[in-house]
């Protein structure tokens, strides 16, 4: 009898282990989706960015909207996968650019 109580003891020791192990692997694999998420969303908006500047610096005004940079300076606008916000505050202030995961 004492044989199957550390039997059990030991089994249910090892499996609390390997549950343990797989939470904590799945939280960092939740955490390093979401870092990468951030990540393309930052290299959106700078790609944004650095169209409106060259916008600027070949027409003297920045664009007044995305459709102008997709329109005019090739930008690809995926609005199924991303929210876009540009806001432009007038010919000679840089626009706000937030690029956001749905």
């Amino acid at each position: 009898m004492r044989k199957l109580i550390k039997s059990l003891d030991s089994q249910t020791l090892v499996t609390v282990i390997i549950l343990v192990i797989i939470i904590l692997v799945s939280f960092q694999s939740i955490d390093s989706i979401s870092s990468q998420t951030q990540d393309r969303s930052s290299a959106i908006e700078s790609v944004i960015f650095k169209a409106a500047v060259q916008c600027y610096a070949l027409e003297g005004s920045y664009p007044p909207n995305l459709e102008y940079l997709s329109d005019n300076y090739g930008i690809i606008i995926d609005e199924d996968q991303y929210f876009y916000f540009y806001e432009s505050k007038g010919a000679n202030l840089s626009p706000k650019i937030e690029v956001i995961k749905r």
